[in-house]
């Protein structure tokens, strides 16, 4: 098993470790939020929230220009001459020591303000916020370690580290909240032991490929992290800033811990999909960077995409329509004004995804400073939106700054892909089956509020399973796609003798997860 944590795998195969691996991580991270609202006061769960937060806004940073390099670069190399294998090494050996340095400037910068002021966290003292700035510096380590995993196509080291993370952090911090009953500082243990599990998995998966000292790359490597630094960085910030500032903005009109608990809530339920999404264009990045054509990049892009509406639009369309009946199976009873949150963080997720999506397909091509140049903007009218609403409104003021964010970004970024290959249009034939699916699904889900609980989950299940029904008898899903889901579903396990990549000429139903 240690052995093929070293193996390069298919976009197929990598995908459906990856769609598998954020399926667990998912329930568990999102079950460990849930069971933090019932394990802590209101109010502490939201200072949980606030430094969830912070470290998210850190990691977007720290996952930003030098993992998405090194990705990149790692996928292009074929390492077999002294030249290409020197030139690898270099690299690694400078998005290893950038992050790292960027890491503790984060650090640093976060320890100096906590200290100083006290603002980003109320209460915490210094030994905690040490802590913290060290879980910060194993988080920029485990994040570049993470890229080369995903550029050398080791999915299944990839996958095995973020089980991990998410294990430990569930384990450890249920233990120390719950029977030991350290409450917010057996959170922050908790990520700090994730962090580091991450780092050794990644770490021993990716030794081979570790150089010793030597050389680091050139300006050029340094110079190409920056777009994508800033692309990524600020795409992390919309999904932060929202949470980061409903508390700054909004704690003089009435805006209270509680509020911020209430939304933190909203917004783990709200999001949960975009990780499906995530998962999905994380495995085909890889193939977009390396291919050989523009053509052939983009068939790689629409593999992704074309899994996205079937993946993520039952869970989206469920919160659209009922949103109350999960909060209330979910969470405690003091979050049950989160429903409306829920719908309008959830139209904003979707444009989430395809952000994500757009960005990693214009990083693999070389286009980072079309990412980079755009996002800033999109950033810019997500804080003025907040000023403007948050206070007026609240809550629900920071949910549609952030939807509306997320939806001008996707659109502006779908227009620099586009531009280059030309518009097209969809299919009428194909536009109307995805209406006939959808609409089959809405119409079972509307149902689900009117009827008692457990019968409402019922419901839904009935929603989805006629969805998926749906979407196979008017072949949007093709019967060899479902035979081939259905083959990868019963295999107990991957071969490890595939090849590295599939031929160019492969199909995109031949690598749907």
């Amino acid at each position: 098993m240690m052995r093929a944590l070293r193996v390069e795998q298919t976009a197929a195969t990598g995908t459906a470790i990856l769609i598998t691996g954020i399926g667990v991580t998912a329930a568990l991270n999102h079950g460990f939020g849930v069971a933090l609202t019932w394990l802590l006061p209101t109010a502490e769960f939201g200072l949980v929230g606030v430094l969830l937060t912070v470290l998210l806004l850190a990691t977007s940073a720290l996952a930003a220009g030098f993992p998405w390099t090194l990705t990149r670069d790692m996928a292009r190399a074929d390492g077999t001459d002294g030249h290409n294998k020197a030139d690898s090494d270099s690299a690694v050996r400078a998005a290893l020591v950038g992050n790292v340095a960027l890491g503790a400037t984060l650090a640093g910068a976060f320890a100096a303000v906590q200290l100083s002021t006290g603002a980003i966290l109320p209460g915490v003292g210094p030994g905690v916020t040490l802590m913290l700035a060290a879980t910060i510096v194993l988080l920029a380590l485990g994040q570049v370690l993470s890229g080369g995993l995903q550029g050398a196509r080791r999915f299944s080291a990839l996958g095995l580290s973020r089980i991990a993370e998410i294990v430990m952090k569930v384990a450890v911090g249920i233990a120390l909240v719950a029977f030991v009953g350290l409450g917010f500082l057996g959170v922050v243990w908790a990520l700090f032991v994730s962090a580091a599990a991450v780092v050794g998995i990644a770490g021993w998966a990716l030794r081979d490929r570790l150089p010793g000292p030597g050389s680091l790359a050139g300006v050029r490597t340094f110079t190409s992290a920056a777009p994508m630094a800033v692309g990524t960085a600020t795409f992390g910030m919309l999904a932060t800033l929202d949470l980061l500032l409903l508390p700054a903005i909004g704690g003089a009109h009435g805006v209270t811990l509680a509020v911020v608990a209430v939304y933190q809530a909203a917004a783990v339920l709200a999001r949960a999909p975009y990780l499906l999404g995530k998962g999905i264009s994380d495995a085909v990045f890889p193939f977009i960077a390396k291919a050989r054509t523009a053509a052939d990049a983009h068939r790689w892009f629409l593999t992704g995409f074309k899994w996205l509406p079937l993946a993520i639009i039952p869970a989206q369309m469920t919160l659209l329509v009922c949103p109350g009946a999960l909060i209330g199976l979910l969470f405690p009873a003091a979050y049950a004004d989160g429903a409306g949150l829920v719908r309008i963080i959830t139209v904003g997720a979707t444009g989430a995804i395809a952000i994500d999506l757009l960005t990693k397909a214009l990083y693999g091509r070389g286009r980072a400073v079309s990412v980079a140049v755009r996002m800033p903007g999109v950033v810019v009218i997500q804080l003025i939106s907040m000023l403007v609403l948050v206070p007026e409104f609240g809550a629900i003021g920071a949910a549609v700054s952030y939807a509306a964010a997320n939806w001008i970004g996707a659109g502006l970024l779908a227009v620099a892909y586009l531009r280059p290959l030309g518009y097209g249009r969809l299919p009428l034939r194909t536009a109307v089956h995805w209406f006939v699916a959808v609409g089959a699904l809405v119409t079972i889900l509307l149902a689900a509020p009117l009827v008692p609980r457990p019968l409402d989950l019922l419901v839904m299940v009935l929603g989805l399973a006629c969805y998926a029904a749906i979407a196979v008898r008017l072949r949007l899903v093709s019967e060899a796609e479902v035979e081939r889901i259905r083959k990868r579903l019963t295999r107990s396990t991957a071969r490890s003798d595939a090849p590295a990549l599939p031929d160019t000429r492969t199909t995109l139903s031949e690598v749907a997860p």
